[in-house]
């Protein structure tokens, strides 16, 4: 336990000296493992390494698929017509939303649409800005939940499901 406080002391000193969340995280873990003085090989054979792989090529592909401006332009086509602030437009966003969630999982849905939607909303209050970023949250979670592939975590339930 004293072993983990200043692992701890130490990753929070790491994140405010360098205000790098991701790097803090990988100091911490490694200075755990090293601090430990167990063998790291049991809990490396837990991890899944082809759900690791999932994820890196989930998020490669939706930073290329940004980097075509093909998103952006869907966006700029589509902005007029879901502005949060109308009944119209919040059921036109909440309808793309689930398309998006069921289509695309519900991770690239709010990678690709989340700065879009709260820049949108921050133009009219930042009051709008929050409840964008509410209702992206919670129509993605709960479209990603409908069908298996509509989310990474359904696969990997369904995964473990199939290891028992």
């Amino acid at each position: 336990m004293f072993c983990f406080k200043k692992v701890y002391a130490l990753a929070i000193s790491f994140f405010e000296l360098f205000l790098l969340m991701s790097w803090s995280a990988i100091a911490a873990a490694l200075a755990l493992i090293v601090l430990d003085f167990q063998d790291a090989r049991p809990s490396l054979e837990k991890v899944s390494y082809s759900l690791l792989l999932f994820f890196c090529g989930m998020f490669i592909t939706v930073d290329g698929f940004n980097k075509t401006g093909l998103p952006s332009a869907l966006w700029d086509y589509m902005e007029p017509y879901a502005r949060i602030d109308t009944a119209s437009g919040a059921l036109v966003l909440t309808v793309v939303i689930l398309f998006l969630s069921n289509v695309a999982s519900n991770v690239p849905t709010v990678l690709l649409l989340g700065a879009r939607v709260a820049a949108s909303a921050a133009e009219i209050s930042p009051g709008e800005e929050t409840k964008a970023w509410l209702m992206l949250a919670w129509v993605s979670t709960v479209a990603g939940n409908l069908p298996l592939l509509g989310s990474a975590a359904n696969l990997i339930v369904c995964k473990q499901a199939r290891r028992s």
